[in-house]
């Protein structure tokens, strides 16, 4: 395993956001836009939809928060990007274990990835290679550089450990086993969430009870 970049004191994180055309508190707010919408659910949605609303309403976050930045979205089927073509970045929002966020140990994503995380994270393994700065556009569209916002709701501690990653291996179960770069950003309170519960849609049912005769 090669050694990872890591940057977890406040200013590194800062510095290194803003070479990739980033703010913390944009991919922040990303993650708690996902969170929020996945709070109003109720007990009466499939088990499996929490996941895709979190997944769904943080990409979209990201393109809204990034949008001012040079960020647009593009995707590649079912597979959602968020791309500085500018800069030959693209950011992917992944769901981690309970590792993410953590500076010492090896996160990894919590569901399968398919071929096109697979290729990702082959081209980010031949630009590394090369030692191909981030910031270099290559001139093609499959030459970006591709980034993972992994996130982690742990429901014991109360918080959602965030962070940016660069993954340069990934396993034959769909799973990412190493990164070449991993931004630490802070963790997201879950304590104090202002959530509003809005009522179900529909008209407004009245009962007329008479009494028999």
């Amino acid at each position: 395993m090669n050694a990872i970049v890591l940057h977890d004191n406040p200013h590194e994180i800062a510095s290194r956001l803003e070479q990739l055309g980033l703010k913390e508190q944009a991919l922040h707010e990303a993650i708690r836009q996902g969170h929020l919408h996945r709070a109003r659910l109720t007990d009466n949605h499939p088990v499996i939809y929490r996941g895709l609303v979190m997944w769904g309403d943080s990409v979209a976050g990201l393109r809204d928060q990034t949008r001012s930045m040079g960020w647009t979205r593009k995707d590649v089927g079912s597979y959602a990007l968020t791309e500085h073509e500018e800069l030959g970045l693209a950011i992917t929002v992944a769901s981690g274990d309970e590792a993410t966020g953590v500076s010492y140990l090896q996160p990894t994503n919590r569901s399968k990835k398919g071929r096109n995380t697979v290729d990702a994270v082959e081209i980010n393994q031949q630009l590394d290679l090369f030692d191909v700065l981030p910031i270099e556009q290559q001139g093609g569209v499959d030459d970006h550089q591709t980034w993972v916002l992994l996130h982690y709701t742990d429901y014991r501690l109360g918080e959602i450990r965030v962070e940016l990653s660069r993954p340069t291996a990934i396993g034959s179960d769909g799973k990412i086993s190493e990164w070449s770069e991993r931004i630490i950003l802070g963790s997201i309170p879950l304590d104090g969430d202002q959530v509003e519960i809005e009522p179900p849609s529909g008209p407004d049912i009245e009962i007329t009870v008479r009494r028999k005769a």
